[in-house]
């Protein structure tokens, strides 16, 4: 599974709501809706995923390109305890 899926539907299975900017604009808003937010990440070379708790606070960000090899998608994110732990989930799959 690609990284960048892997992180959306880890979000979203802990109750984050994903919000997704396109380098123009946000077509997702604070949505758990997966087909939505892969279908916006996907209609463009690079996006930004932002990541809120239930408070609405921002936990987490993260730089996608869909494109890159499938451990490579997630190309930065911020070093956050969700995004941390994240990771650390991720690269138990990657074993």
């Amino acid at each position: 599974m690609k990284a960048y899926k892997h992180l959306i539907k880890h979000a979203i299975a802990t109750g984050h709501t994903i919000t997704v900017f396109d380098g123009e604009e946000y077509p997702v808003i604070q949505m758990m809706a997966y087909k939505a937010i892969i279908d916006a990440i996907e209609s463009v070379d690079m996006a930004e995923v932002l990541i809120y708790d239930a408070t609405k606070k921002r936990v987490g960000w993260a730089q996608i390109i869909s494109s890159l090899d499938a451990d490579e998608t997630v190309a930065d994110y911020t070093c956050t305890p969700f995004m941390d732990a994240w990771d650390d989930l991720h690269m138990l799959t990657l074993i």
